[in-house]
C-alpha cells in the first residue's frame, strides 16, 4: 500500500468490504436480459447439433454459450473474488480503492475532485460510501466509454463506492474533512 502513496501523503482511514454482495441495483436489468442471452443460446446450439450443421455452426454458439454462461453466473464469481480482494484508503488527499480479481487494480481519485460523500447505513453502523450519489440501475449502460462492457464486470459503475464497510460514518467522516479543507487543487 505505501508505495502507492505520494511523498508527504498520509493515510487517515483503511478498510475492507465486510459482506461481499453479489447483487446491485443494476442486475435488477441484467439478469432479465442474460437469462433471456442465455436460453436463445442453448435453443440455437440444440437446433445445430439436432441438425447436423458444420462445425463452424457448432463453435460460432459455443462461443455465445460460454458469453451466455458468464453473463448468467460467471460474473458473479468474479465479483466475489474481486470483492473479497478488495482495499479502501482515504488519505489526507486522495481516495485508492485496490481491487479487481487480482486485487492488483488500482483506482484512485483527489478527493477534492469528487463529489461529497454519501452513505447508506445499517443499525450496526456499517454500510456504504459512495461519492455524490449510488450507482443507479441504469448507469452502467449510460455512464463513460466502455459503459457497455462495464455492466459485466466486477464493479458495473463507474462511481467511486466503498460497499460494505464497518464504521461507514468514520470513513465518510474523513473524506468530507479532506473535501472542506482549503488548499491546493488536487492536494
Amino acid at each position: 500500500m505505501e508505495n502507492h502513496l505520494l511523498p508527504g501523503e498520509r493515510v487517515l482511514w483503511e478498510g475492507r468490504p465486510l459482506h461481499h454482495r453479489l447483487l446491485r441495483r443494476t442486475d435488477a436489468l441484467l439478469i432479465p436480459f442474460s437469462l433471456v442471452w442465455f436460453g436463445f443460446v442453448v435453443f440455437w446450439e440444440t437446433g445445430v447439433l439436432a441438425d447436423g450443421a458444420p462445425m463452424f455452426f457448432v463453435l460460432w454458439g459455443a462461443l455465445f454459450l460460454l458469453a451466455g454462461l458468464y453473463f448468467l453466473a460467471g460474473r458473479f464469481v468474479v465479483r466475489a473474488v474481486a470483492s473479497r480482494r478488495t482495499r479502501y484508503t482515504i488519505t489526507d488527499s486522495r481516495v485508492l480503492i485496490h481491487g479487481g480479481w487480482s486485487g492488483n487494480r488500482l483506482t484512485t481519485e483527489y478527493l477534492r475532485a469528487l463529489p461529497p460523500p454519501v452513505i447508506t447505513e445499517r443499525s450496526d453502523g456499517s454500510g456504504s460510501l459512495a461519492f455524490g450519489a449510488f450507482p443507479g440501475v441504469t448507469d452502467v449502460f449510460t455512464r463513460g466509454s466502455r459503459a457497455g462492457w462495464r455492466a459485466w464486470s466486477a464493479e458495473p459503475s463507474p462511481t467511486l463506492v466503498f460497499w460494505n464497510i464497518a464504521d461507514v460514518r468514520r470513513a465518510r467522516d474523513f473524506a468530507a474533512h479532506v473535501q472542506r479543507q482549503p488548499g491546493q487543487a488536487g492536494r
